[in-house]
């Protein structure tokens, strides 16, 4: 599913883009996934490939509460994502990087003047982690982290906190996702959506209409003109971001 089939057209100017991370902006899910297969093989257990699918895009306590029922893990689920959260703090330390594309968009959203907000899953021990790993801390106006919501994606809960702290209304934001679930919030949060998949999630089907599918970040950034958004010539020559 992709391009604009299905989806329903709107003339609301882009005002904001809301910004999933893992996977999306950094490349950071081969590393959580040698972490999860180093957990689950500490319990007696091999990572199997249909595990990753079913946790993509969701909080961490939601994902450890999949993992648990799936291999029959009994101990008690704080436990079970505290250890687990220790080991894949561990494997991104010290090597994470920026997907490709990921300052160039940033820079340019900024120079257009348009808001940035980041919506993730992820506690917000690890959001710092990667934000300043990758250089990419202080792009954002605003940002909403998984333990900072009762519900995870494929609730809208993040995405609408994220417009929240933004001030601006969700019919002016676009979603960047590469997991269906993430699609599918930012579809019930009432916002459009791109996708823009990785190795792990592309070919997923999808939950719900999108706006586009994208090869990658700096791809987006056609997308936005094709959309009335411009930025000046100086905004588009550096990848630094905002003091």
């Amino acid at each position: 599913m992709t391009g604009q089939e299905g989806v329903k057209a709107t003339t609301a100017p882009v005002r904001a883009l809301i910004f999933d991370m893992d996977g999306l902006l950094i490349d950071s899910e081969p590393l959580a996934e040698a972490a999860l297969a180093d957990f689950l093989h500490g319990h007696g257990h091999e990572l199997r490939p249909e595990t990753l699918t079913s946790t993509l895009g969701r909080r961490l306590p939601d994902a450890m509460a999949i993992i648990a029922e799936s291999y029959g893990l009994t101990l008690p689920l704080p436990e079970l994502t505290r250890t687990y959260d220790e080991l894949r703090l561990a494997a991104l330390r010290g090597n994470l990087r920026p997907m490709p594309g990921a300052a160039a968009l940033l820079t340019f959203a900024r120079a257009a003047g348009l808001r940035l907000a980041l919506a993730t899953s992820s506690l917000r021990s690890h959001a710092d982690l990667s934000l300043a790993e990758t250089s990419l801390a202080g792009f954002f106006d605003a940002e909403a982290t998984g333990d900072e919501v009762e519900r995870g994606k494929p609730a809208p809960d993040i995405f609408l906190l994220a417009a929240s702290r933004l001030g601006e209304p969700p019919v002016g934001c676009v979603v960047l996702e590469d997991a269906p679930a993430g699609l599918a919030a930012a579809e019930a949060a009432g916002m459009r959506r791109l996708w823009v998949p990785n190795a792990k999630t592309r070919g997923l089907p999808l939950p719900v209409t999108i706006d586009a599918q994208l090869p990658d970040l700096e791809a987006a950034i056609p997308w936005l003109q094709s959309q009335g958004v411009s930025a000046s010539p100086t905004g588009l020559t550096t990848a630094t971001p905002p003091t």
